[in-house]
């Protein structure tokens, strides 16, 4: 989990609720992670009154 300024200037949107499609972490499967997932955006939740941001995930498939 991110901090806001941690990720201040990644261009990848922050999310307030999950767009289907996208998975954080914990729900990729083991082993899977190395075939192409990528950072696509941010999810914002709040812990302990702090706002905090998990990476979303998506698989990016090279089109070439």
């Amino acid at each position: 989990m991110y901090e806001y300024h941690e990720i201040l200037g990644s261009e990848k949107p922050i999310y307030r609720t999950k767009p289907p499609g996208l998975k954080t972490i914990s729900e990729i499967p083991s082993g899977e992670f190395l075939i192409g997932y990528e950072i696509v955006g941010y999810l914002e939740y709040e812990e302990n009154g702090k706002k905090l941001y998990e990476p979303l995930y998506a698989i990016v498939r090279d089109e070439s």
